[in-house]
């Protein structure tokens, strides 16, 4: 198979791959070597992937194997306790004297005592006002839809209002601890309500209930 025909440098004639001068001039032709370009493009894709491969390592550094632990220093033994001495034991407390029984008749009676600024829950109209509004909010607590409000002069009646037949609620709220805590706070008389038409007044100077 022939060889592929170049150009004569000199006078551009095509020249046989054998021929070492142009048939038509004479110019001598100089053969380029065919491996030079394929060694260069070789060695330029060499460089390429080591450059490539260093970067990749720079970006993804792997593991690298853990330093060794430092060498633990010997520590020096701990010195032995010194044995302490067991204290004296203490002497025994002397004997009480023995009570005489006449002392203990004359003597007064061991009361607390009670400092003097030390007062009951507040009895004005605003104190009221206040224990109405926190009665209702405990009732409501308990599941009991009721309304509870101070009234008439200066607050002092206290009203339940409940939302359901109430006779034998106010006859447990009045045997109950309620209507002293009432009267402690000035109240004078508790007045109950229901929406069957029931009502009742509890008066507390006398402590009785009475149905209207």
């Amino acid at each position: 198979m022939a060889g592929r025909l170049s150009r004569c440098p000199a006078c551009g004639a095509d020249v046989h791959p054998n021929e070492v001068e142009c048939p038509e001039c004479g110019e001598p032709i100089t053969r380029r070597p065919v491996l030079l370009p394929l060694i260069a493009g070789v060695v330029g894709v060499v460089v390429a992937l080591t450059a490539g491969v260093g970067v990749w390592m720079l970006l993804s550094p792997g593991e690298r194997p853990p330093a060794p632990p430092p060498q633990a220093q010997m520590q020096p033994p701990a010195p032995a306790p010194v044995p302490v001495a067991p204290a004296p034991a203490a002497p025994p407390a002397p004997a009480a004297p023995p009570i005489n029984p006449a002392d203990v008749a004359d003597a007064p009676l061991p009361l607390p005592h009670v400092p003097a600024d030390m007062a009951g829950p507040a009895a004005d109209e605003t104190a009221r006002k206040e224990f109405a509004r926190t009665t209702q909010e405990n009732f409501v607590q308990n599941g009991l839809d009721m309304k509870v409000t101070s009234g008439g002069p200066q607050g002092r009646v206290i009203s339940m209002a409940f939302s359901f037949p109430a006779k034998t609620a106010v006859e447990l709220i009045v045997s109950g601890p309620f209507p002293r805590q009432c009267k402690l706070r000035g109240f004078t008389s508790i007045a109950f309500t229901d929406p069957a038409g029931g009502a009742w007044t509890y008066d507390l100077a006398t402590e009785k209930l009475t149905a209207k």
